[in-house]
């Protein structure tokens, strides 16, 4: 077989001696020990997808090596066939592909990592401003879980239960996976999109978003403090790992670790005053301009501090029921309220998912808002990067209603309206975008979901796509849990594409459809 190989590396275009075959495009000459592991990875029953070297009439089935690590180290992966080609005389035919792919690591805890990556960088894409098909289906491995849909510069990589997937949002292709079986993983993705960060089973892992090569491992021990928050493991800056630690009466401490180097930056300038009992971090968040680390000294009212994330200096504070209100009266029990980051926003999450009555400028602490609307009839359903969408609901005549769809900014000015009737105006799996608003709905004479493609000022007219994957909540009654199940994560947008997650699973697998 190492003959083989060698004459199908000579094929490829590679040169050969007695010791070596040579790749000068790469990083240097294959010895044939390496040659010999290339032939152990095609004979492993356990990879996927399937390559194989074959002779035919016609020509020889070769394949072209990719070294994940090429100018960066001198260092090879056990699994490097990328492609499989065909050498005729007319030229190259691409007969099946793969992700240059490193199988069968282990964590230092004995989970079995499988870890596959791109070949090479994918470009970068913009959102859509609207669709028009249902495109792709991607289907996940068996018995998998899809978490949450995290955008990234070039598409989105997709977190399920025990580790994380890129894709082309564009045709739903698989780049690169990294799993570690058995576990139930954490991601991340750090502001910029870049990297991605995987943790579990007492370690985090660093991959590059684009390619899902490996980049840093960092062991954190296998404990309640290995979640990626800002008093666990640390949030994922796109320098480094942010951390802070309380349970001290005096104060809290806030640190910066960058990935490389010894250099970085501690605060323990985040002090409680006039308050008994011990400090408790509350939330931490990265925002474009830094980390905002909200606090709590005993029963004193909780601070917000924002962070320059260079420096560690503190750049501005705020004080609940001093600087806002975060008094909201909740209409059911709200177990993971906090805040979350939409482009220079950060809103207080006590209705739902990115859903709040609380907005502040993350960039010099002003407050947007403290009283979103959140009465019937007139009601925040999303806080957005310059504004929020909400809805109102008008009476037309006898037992029928409209519902209009507003787009707002923060004084409540109506920028954008979309109106429809009652049957489309059920108030989750919702979707602004620049050109459209989308919407899901179930099809009673079909039987099957579908979804609703408004013009802003349309005002009853829409286009209606049908959808393969199923999204069903009606059986729900936390509002939580529904936008969960079809809110931001679920139904996301992404640069290339929207894409919605099947739920529940109709199967044994995590499915997504790509809308273009």
């Amino acid at each position: 077989m190492a003959s083989v190989l060698a004459a199908v590396l000579l094929a490829a275009g590679c040169a050969a001696s007695e010791a070596t075959v040579v790749d000068e495009e790469a990083r240097g000459p294959f010895t044939m020990a390496e040659v010999a592991a290339v032939e152990e990875f095609l004979a492993d029953s356990q990879r996927a997808p399937a390559t194989e070297l074959v002779s035919i009439e016609s020509g020889v089935l070769a394949f072209e090596a990719v070294w994940s690590m090429m100018k960066r180290k001198n260092t090879w992966s056990m699994a490097v066939v990328a492609a499989v080609v065909l050498l005729v005389p007319g030229g190259l035919v691409l007969i099946s592909g793969s992700v240059a792919g490193q199988k069968g690591t282990r964590l230092s805890d004995g989970y079995e990592v499988v870890h596959e990556v791109a070949g090479h960088q994918p470009e970068q894409l913009t959102v859509p401003t609207t669709v028009s098909e249902a495109a792709w289906v991607w289907e996940g491995p068996e018995h998998s879980e899809l978490v949450e849909i995290l955008p990234v510069s070039t598409g989105a990589v997709l977190h399920i239960n025990d580790g994380a997937v890129g894709i082309d949002p564009r045709t739903g292709e698989e780049l690169w996976s990294y799993r570690i079986l058995g576990s139930e993983a954490e991601a991340a993705v750090s502001p910029d999109g870049s990297l991605v960060a995987v943790s579990a089973g007492g370690s985090l892992v660093l991959l590059d978003s684009g390619t899902g090569e490996k980049l840093h491992v960092i062991e954190h021990g296998e404990t309640a403090a290995g979640h990626l928050s800002l008093q666990g493991a640390g949030l994922v800056a796109d320098e480094g790992l942010v951390v802070a630690g309380g349970g001290k009466p005096d104060g809290i401490s806030a640190s910066f670790k960058p990935w490389e180097g010894d250099s970085g930056w501690v605060n323990e300038d985040l002090r409680c005053t006039e308050s008994s009992g011990s400090s408790e971090i509350k939330d931490g968040l990265l925002t474009p301009s830094g980390v905002a680390v909200v606090y709590q000294c005993g029963a004193s009212p909780s601070q917000m501090v924002s962070l320059d994330l260079e420096t560690g200096e503190e750049q501005w504070r705020l004080v609940s029921g001093d600087g806002f209100d975060d008094g909201y009266e909740h209409d059911e029990m709200i177990e993971e309220e906090g805040f979350a980051v939409v482009g220079d926003v950060a809103v207080l999450q006590n209705m739902a998912r990115l859903r709040g009555s609380v907005a502040i400028d993350t960039r010099n602490g002003e407050v947007l808002s403290d009283s979103l609307p959140s009465e019937s009839g007139n009601e925040v359903l999303r806080v957005l990067s310059d504004g929020y969408l909400a809805v109102r609901t008008e009476p037309v005549r006898d037992e029928e209603w409209k519902v209009r769809f507003e787009v707002r900014d923060f004084s409540g000015e109506v920028r954008r309206t979309v109106v429809t009737d009652l049957s489309r105006g059920t108030l989750y799996g919702l979707l602004p975008l620049e050109d459209s608003f989308l919407k899901l709905s179930w099809s009673e004479s079909d039987q099957n979901s579908e979804l609703a493609v408004f013009g802003w000022g349309d005002e009853g007219s829409e286009e209606v796509i049908d959808l393969p994957v199923s999204v069903e909540w009606e059986e729900m009654s936390s509002v939580w849990r529904i936008e969960e199940a079809v809110g931001p994560g679920a139904f996301q947008e992404v640069p290339g594409a929207v894409l919605l997650r099947e739920y529940p699973n109709s199967g044994s697998a995590a499915r997504v459809v790509g809308l273009n």
